[in-house]
This record gives C-alpha cells, sequence and structure tokens, in this order.
C-alpha cells in the first residue's frame, strides 16, 4: 500500500508539472504528456499481444506513432483555421490511421499460410497430414490484433488531443484524469472497502462490488462539483487564471439561473464519466483476463503499467468529447 501511494504521488506531481508547463509555457508540453501516455500504452498492448502469441506488426504502429501528432498539428495550423476549428485536424489523424490500417492488411495479405488450420484439422480427421507454417504465416486474428491496438489504446487517447485544441487542454486534460482516478477510483474503493457486499462482475473482476460501483458515481460527481466550483461559481474571483487556461463557461453569466444550470451539467458529466469510467476499467480488465496477464506493465511500482493507469481516463476523454461537442454546439 505503501509503494503504491508514493508512487501515485510522483505520479501527481509528474502529470502536474507538464500542465503547469502548459499554463506558464507552451500547450506543447501538454501535447507531450498526452504523447508520453500515448506511446506507452501502445507499447504495452503491443507486447502483451506478442507475448500472447498473436504475430505484431511493428511498422504499421510505429507509423501511426510517428505521423499522428506532426500530421495533426500541421493540418491543425497550417491547413486548418488554427486551434478553435479541429476539422483538419481530425482529418490528419484519420489520414494516419487509415495508412496505418492498409498497412497492417498489406502485410497481412503478402503473409499467407499454405494451409488455414481449419483445413489442416480436417485433413488430420481424414488421415492426410497437411503443413501449416504457423510461425510466419499470418491469420485474421493476427490481423485484427494489430487493427484493435491501432483503436484502443491509440484513437481513444488521441483523443485528447482534439479535445485540448478544440476546447481547453488546461481543463479537459485535468478533468479527464481526477474525475475517474480521484473520484470514481478512489471513491470505489472506499465504498468497496467500508461497505463490501454483492460482486460487481465477478468473473472479469473479481474484487469490484456493486457498492463500490455507486461509490465511483458518486465520486465522478463530487470531483465534478469540485471543477464546477473552481470554473464557474468562484470563476469570477480570478478571470486570469481561467483566461489563461482557455476555459468557456457552459452558460454566459448574464443569463439568469446560469449557476444551477451549469451545476446540473456538470454533475450529470461526473455521473456519466464515473459510470463510463467504470466501464473502462471492466474492459480493460476483460482484456487482460482474455490475454492471460495480471498487468499490462510495471513501470508503476503497485499500479503496473500506463494502461492500467488510464484505462478509464481513455473512456472519459470520449465523453467529455461528446458532451462539450453538445454543450458548446461545435
Amino acid at each position: 500500500m505503501l509503494k503504491r501511494t508514493i508512487t501515485a504521488i510522483v505520479l501527481l506531481f509528474f502529470v502536474a508539472g507538464f500542465l503547469v508547463c502548459g499554463y506558464f509555457k507552451s500547450p506543447i508540453f501538454v501535447d507531450m504528456l498526452i504523447l508520453l501516455f500515448l506511446a506507452g500504452s501502445v507499447f504495452e498492448m503491443y507486447k502483451c499481444f506478442k507475448d500472447a502469441g498473436y504475430k505484431m506488426f511493428a511498422v504499421p504502429v510505429l507509423l501511426m506513432l510517428v505521423a499522428a501528432y506532426p500530421v495533426y498539428y500541421t493540418m491543425q495550423y497550417y491547413v486548418g483555421a488554427g486551434a478553435t476549428n479541429t476539422s483538419a485536424g481530425i482529418q490528419g489523424l484519420l489520414m494516419v490511421l487509415l495508412a496505418s490500417s492498409m498497412l497492417a492488411l498489406t502485410i497481412f495479405t503478402f503473409k499467407p499460410a499454405k494451409h488455414t488450420q481449419k483445413e489442416v484439422d480436417e485433413a488430420k480427421e481424414q488421415g492426410i497430414e497437411l503443413e501449416h507454417d504457423s510461425s510466419k504465416a499470418c491469420e485474421l486474428k493476427d490481423l485484427l490484433a494489430n487493427i484493435f491496438i491501432l483503436v484502443y489504446p491509440t484513437l481513444f487517447l488521441m483523443s485528447a488531443w482534439i479535445v485540448s485544441y478544440k476546447y481547453s487542454a488546461l481543463f479537459a486534460v485535468p478533468f479527464a484524469i481526477l474525475v475517474p482516478i480521484i473520484g470514481s477510483d478512489t471513491f470505489a474503493y472506499w465504498f468497496g472497502s467500508m461497505i463490501g457486499g454483492k460482486k460487481l462482475c465477478p468473473k472479469i473482476s473479481p474484487k469490484k462490488t456493486i457498492a463500490g460501483g455507486v461509490g465511483g458515481l458518486v465520486g465522478g460527481m463530487v470531483v465534478s462539483m469540485l471543477f464546477w466550483l473552481l470554473f464557474e461559481m468562484f470563476a469570477d474571483k480570478y478571470p486570469t487564471f481561467i483566461a489563461g487556461c482557455g476555459y468557456t463557461a457552459f452558460f454566459a453569466h448574464d443569463v439568469s439561473g446560469w449557476q444551477w444550470k451549469s451545476a446540473l451539467v456538470y454533475l450529470a458529466i461526473g455521473l456519466v464519466c464515473g459510470a463510463i469510467s467504470e466501464l473502462g476499467d471492466l474492459a480493460a480488465s476483460r482484456i487482460k483476463r482474455a490475454l492471460g496477464i495480471k498487468d499490462y506493465g510495471k513501470i508503476f511500482p503497485g499500479h503496473g503499467g500506463f494502461m492500467d493507469r488510464i484505462d478509464s481516463v481513455m473512456y472519459c476523454l470520449v465523453v467529455l468529447l461528446v458532451a462539450f461537442s453538445c454543450i458548446y454546439g461545435y
């Protein structure tokens, strides 16, 4: 427990350092933070699938990692209309994703097996021995595994760039981190430890309880309301900070009832993020069980790897992208 706590504190200061530099120096620091976690997560997923016996293609994954941010940034600022209009940047990410997927499909195309496993099995039943060179040939499951990691975690985490540029990096990124980790995960642990009771999904994650799930929802709303207090309710007391973060209020403060309207929106986002964070955690656990592993990595003592820390954050990013698009109308 001590090791886990120390790691969490160090990691918190590490992330906070990048965010502070993003505020005082340049938003590029936030981009680099996202890229760091993206690279670490993709490497872990690649290695886990490879260790599980899948034939992984390094070139498409490297293309996605190396080209994604430069293409996104170039399309955003030199083809698009700047930070607030991200359509060109999204188009850039889509182009890189399609190119990487096509490359993976091409590799699969030119690495066929002489005979499929089904043909080998059927021939064996008839007493005929057929050669199935599984050491070199790629099967459909190998292609699907490679395409899968181009989407999860790659595309999920790339949504952080879209949210950062389209809205506010210094609001959205901390929100996407703190609501699922400090809010949902911590409250779920407290509620589950104190109350216990019936298991939530014993076949996927045996330690999770229904009480913990409820705690995760409560925690998501609590942390979300702290952001509401900081960025909405008391924003007029430090306008320079709010302006520096690039945050835009959900409702104009001269509109009647803006306080309770924005509070309800924040509560709703916190509730959904709390629920979706637990779903993201369960999804990551389901993948680990399918691959026969306990943790995705060991880089964070007591926590596991990058994926073990941000599985719920990725889902929260998607929620924020959808929510902000509805709230701001762009």
